[in-house]
């Protein structure tokens, strides 16, 4: 099952709940127990394999920097070659501590609540909303996807027990699983996943493209999605892809089911009313706005009769309830911890660093890099204006921006490929004289030459997330010195997630997003922002080549194919600058030796966490 899966954004935007449920949170670094692939569930002929693992190419060693082991990009279907998944560098200096012993299923007790210190607050429970970490949080305990990502970077079912695709792969079918009940009561059947989808159908990024490029009919979501009775339904194509399965997997806005009471009152760009009510091992107990919300265990929940594999597969929620606290200042967070007050805290400071290592009753778990991001308002001057985006580019420090965010450059790493640094998709096409250039003249050129010398840009900076404030201090000087009049609003993350969503109110700001957008060929399907008008950037594709590339792409059948698609996709990233790539860092959780089962090697995002177990 899906109970702590990752936080983003996703990323980016897999949660820490999918791990935590079946043990409890979400980091990594030494080697730890990883669980094996869940196994095809037995079906009729011609059933579909759960996609391949990813083969992972050998990473060049980062300098004095902790990469943990990253999830890898969702598998293509048949046609296509295996993705493969970063293997990321040792973590160097620093020895993480694991927690003393990692019991055993049989060992392994019911019982206790488990309190995390947030990453993040809650402005809404709604993951078709915003992909804000904090929503992911809740998402991922409460609600459940049809396919999630396996321990070794594919995606394997939760939902779903087996599905069959016709001899010309034009039709594919889908069973559910018997005996999954939401938590009023209501059975799931095929009109929840039908109603789910259609409300998802034009935000999550790989499910609008094959709909819109490969879909069935002239455009209506019943010619694509067919329901054959209460646990089958069927996807229609007119011509072949090898997306289907990640079209209703996991990735930017991915699918997660939810009752009429959400897909029925949908509103395009405003979040759903009232709490979740999903499938997942967690209820949805209380929210106290600005301080805490929790969930406790779904006892009649039920999980997928095959193994456990990252965040796919059966898991079980051994604590009878979830907190996740609010601490804004990162010093009391960690004090809350040392004092046991809470049982893991997934952001602090560097300088903290050494203070938490001298502590023995804490673990701390290294979490795969992330990339640290700014994003342009697309639809508003002075960045509806590409000249005005490639300034700033060129103009920005992003050296200065990741040191501050992390508190150590050994923690951070100047990264311009839009995919995995150190894999066989990296890439550095378009970015010679616009990544790191810090070429201020020619910047101040440009933006005379677009007539927008002076112009007035709101920059949000949300003070409670230090990656994105430290990067806004660093945006802040760079826009002063291009001449632009800067609106610094300081404000908290759930008021900037609120903010951002609407396009009037803002110029820019910072985000990241984590690894599974990077690690494939079809990683940028996967990423929201990089898509036409599909997230809060609000991207137009003036020149429709970002839409007409990723056409190519979805037909693309040979890695040679792919890996031209990508460097043509980065020449057109840095030509139209899409958004501003600062580079990738590097963070940890920290959390207490009496939580047990915390899997090292995983994201603060995606955690395959089969117990948590709190003393």
């Amino acid at each position: 099952m899906n109970f702590i899966r990752d936080r983003k954004k996703s990323l980016s935007w897999l949660l820490p709940l999918a791990a935590i449920a079946t043990i409890g949170a979400i980091a990594c670094s030494s080697p730890a127990p990883v669980q094996q692939p869940a196994p095809q569930p037995a079906a009729a002929p011609a059933v579909a394999p759960a996609p391949a693992p990813a083969q992972a190419p050998a990473m060049p060693a980062a300098p004095a920097m902790p990469a943990p082991a990253a999830p890898a990009a969702p598998a293509m279907a048949q046609a296509l070659p295996t993705p493969q998944a970063p293997q990321l560098a040792p973590v160097p200096q620093q020895q993480t501590r694991q927690p003393a012993m990692m019991m055993s299923s049989d060992e392994a007790q019911m019982g206790g609540t488990l309190r995390i210190v947030a990453a993040g607050s809650i402005q809404s429970f709604d993951p078709l909303w915003t992909t804000a970490s904090g929503t992911g949080n809740v998402s991922n305990t409460i609600l459940e996807g049809l396919f999630e990502y396996t321990s070794d970077y594919g995606i394997g079912p939760l939902i779903v027990e087996s599905w069959e695709s016709s001899d010309d792969n034009l039709s594919w079918t889908f069973k559910i699983r018997d005996g999954i009940k939401f938590h009023d009561g209501t059975p799931l059947t095929t009109e929840q996943v039908q109603g789910t989808l259609n409300r998802q159908k034009d935000r999550a990024p790989i499910l609008r493209l094959v709909r819109n490029e490969f879909g069935a009919g002239d455009g209506e979501f019943e010619d694509f999605f067919t329901i054959v009775d209460d646990k089958h339904f069927s996807l229609n194509l007119r011509e072949g892809t090898g997306l289907v399965i990640d079209a209703i997997g996991p990735q930017g806005f991915g699918p997660r089911l939810v009752t009429a009471d959400w897909y029925d009152n949908y509103t395009a760009n405003e979040s759903a009313e009232g709490p979740p009510n999903g499938t997942g091992p967690f209820i949805f107990e209380e929210w106290l706005p600005g301080d805490r919300w929790s969930a406790v265990r779904y006892e009649d929940y039920a999980p997928h009769p095959s193994p456990a594999s990252g965040t796919s597969g059966g898991h079980t929620a051994y604590v009878d309830r979830m907190v996740y606290i609010e601490v804004p200042d990162q010093t009391t967070r960690v004090a809350a911890l040392q004092t046991r007050e809470v049982h893991i805290v997934q952001e602090f400071p560097a300088e903290l660093l050494s203070r938490l290592e001298a502590d023995p009753e804490v673990a701390l778990y290294d979490n795969p890099p992330f990339r640290l991001l700014g994003h342009f308002n697309h639809v508003r001057p002075p960045f509806d204006n590409k000249l005005a985006r490639q300034a700033m580019i060129k103009a920005y420090d992003n050296q200065k921006a990741l040191t501050l965010a992390t508190g150590d450059p050994a923690f951070t790493r100047l990264c311009p490929s839009l995919l995995q640094c150190g894999t066989k998709w990296e890439t550095t096409s378009g970015s010679e004289g616009n990544y790191y250039a810090q070429n201020l003249e020619e910047a101040k050129a440009l933006l005379e030459e677009a007539g927008v010398t002076g112009a007035h840009v709101r920059l949000m900076d949300p003070a409670d997330r230090q990656p994105a404030h430290a990067a806004a201090q660093v945006s802040r000087e760079v826009l002063e010195a291009l001449g632009f009049d800067v609106e610094f609003q300081v404000m908290d993350w759930a008021t900037m997630v609120a903010q951002r969503a609407r396009p009037d109110d803002w110029e820019f700001f910072h985000t990241w997003s984590g690894v599974t957008v990077r690690s494939g060929p079809v990683g940028h399907l996967l990423f929201s922002e990089l898509q036409y008008d599909a997230w809060f950037n609000n991207y137009q594709d003036t020149t429709e080549k970002q839409r007409e590339i990723y056409s190519r792409l979805a037909r693309a059948t040979t890695e040679e194919e792919q890996i031209a698609l990508n460097n043509e996709f980065h020449e057109h990233f840095y030509e139209d600058a899409i958004f501003l790539q600062v580079g990738e860092f590097f963070s940890r959780w920290a959390a207490s030796t009496k939580v047990q089962g915390i899997v090292n090697g995983g994201s603060a995002q995606q955690k395959p966490f089969d117990k948590w177990l709190v003393e």
